[in-house]
């Protein structure tokens, strides 16, 4: 009797638990956020100027920075993102203050600063750019919503005066927009990130019709990279940033008939 208790104890206590039935726990999805933009500026101390960019929940909650690009004596040019991060830097890219505007490429890998996964959810990069004397003018603070979840969320918001270019990207590690990424794809692609000239590496163990095709993170058709009858061995295919393809994040797809696998590579400038 007293082991029929014990186990109705248990099993009550189970039943119960808020960490089986509460609603309020959510699922902690892996991926890649990539947020990509250009600043662009006139007059005040331009090119000189200050940047910062950083992830919040969309109740406001701190999550990480980003990127901090300031000289010390001028932080109260980046005042959103002092008061919001208590100047928390933690896996952040950091640097004095930036002598030029160009394209900034940002790379969240969906932790917070103890490195722990936070919970799906609506979350916002924010963007804090100054480039003149005063604290007020001459500076732009602005954020961009994105989904974090188990499906991709892709986004290009329109031009700002300061800003342009922008596109927003999550992609989570178990899938992205066109197929599942494989747990153990039979190719690799390296370097990646892609700054110039990366190879596409992989291995068929049997005579196939090959084809690699490289998508935009939306599923659209960017080029055709090889279509062609192959036999078995290894093989190397070059995949290059020269010509049209833009920085961003891309989805390379080898297809021989009988399997297919489907690689995330972030081309950047």
């Amino acid at each position: 009797m007293k082991r029929k208790i014990t186990l109705l104890f248990v099993l009550t206590a189970l039943m119960t638990s808020p960490l089986l039935f509460n609603p309020a726990v959510k699922a902690q999805t892996a991926g890649t956020f990539t947020c990509v933009y250009t600043t662009t500026a006139t007059g005040g101390y331009t090119p000189k100027n200050c940047l910062a960019a950083w992830i919040e929940t969309s109740a406001g909650t701190f999550v990480k920075t980003k990127f901090k690009y300031c000289s010390s004596g001028n932080l109260d040019h980046l005042a959103t993102w002092t008061g919001k991060s208590g100047q928390n830097v933690v896996d952040a890219l950091t640097g004095s203050t930036r002598t030029a505007n160009g394209l900034m490429t940002l790379v969240w890998n969906g932790t917070d600063v103890a490195g722990t996964l936070v919970a799906d959810g609506t979350y916002k990069v924010w963007i804090e750019f100054a480039f003149a004397s005063s604290l007020t003018t001459g500076k732009i603070v602005q954020s961009f919503s994105f989904t974090k979840g188990a499906t991709a969320d892709h986004q290009a918001p329109a031009n700002l005066t300061n800003l342009t270019g922008i596109t927003t990207d999550w992609v989570p590690a178990s899938g992205a927009g066109i197929d599942n990424l494989e747990a153990k794809p039979e190719f690799t692609v390296s370097p990646n990130p892609v700054t110039n000239l990366s190879m596409i590496k992989y291995t068929l163990k049997e005579f196939s019709d090959v084809t690699v095709s490289l998508y935009d993170i939306t599923g659209k058709l960017v080029y055709v990279l090889l279509d062609d009858n192959q036999t078995a061995g290894n093989y190397s295919l070059p995949i290059s940033t020269q010509g049209n393809l833009k920085p961003g994040v891309y989805l390379i797809k080898i297809n021989t008939g009988k399997t297919q696998q489907t690689q995330r590579v972030l081309v950047s400038e």
